[in-house]
């Protein structure tokens, strides 16, 4: 189950709390100051996300197998 955890996982976890705290506070925090708020922010970050946890398993299981030398 560790071996799934690459940085496209971690990553890809990271962009759907983001998402979910834009979702939470109406997209104000992701935004910066000063600038209009996108309506589609949270979605967007969400969608991000969800591509980086398939790019995640997917490289882990297309990666191959090398076995580690016998002492």
């Amino acid at each position: 189950m560790l071996r799934y955890l690459n940085m496209f996982v971690l990553i890809g976890i990271a962009l759907i709390i983001v998402s979910i705290l834009g979702y939470a506070t109406g997209n104000k925090f992701l935004t910066e100051p000063g600038h209009p708020i996108d309506p589609a922010g949270s979605l967007i970050y969400l969608g991000a996300g969800i591509i980086m946890i398939i790019n995640g398993v997917v490289s882990v299981r297309t990666a191959s197998n090398i076995p580690e030398k016998q002492q």
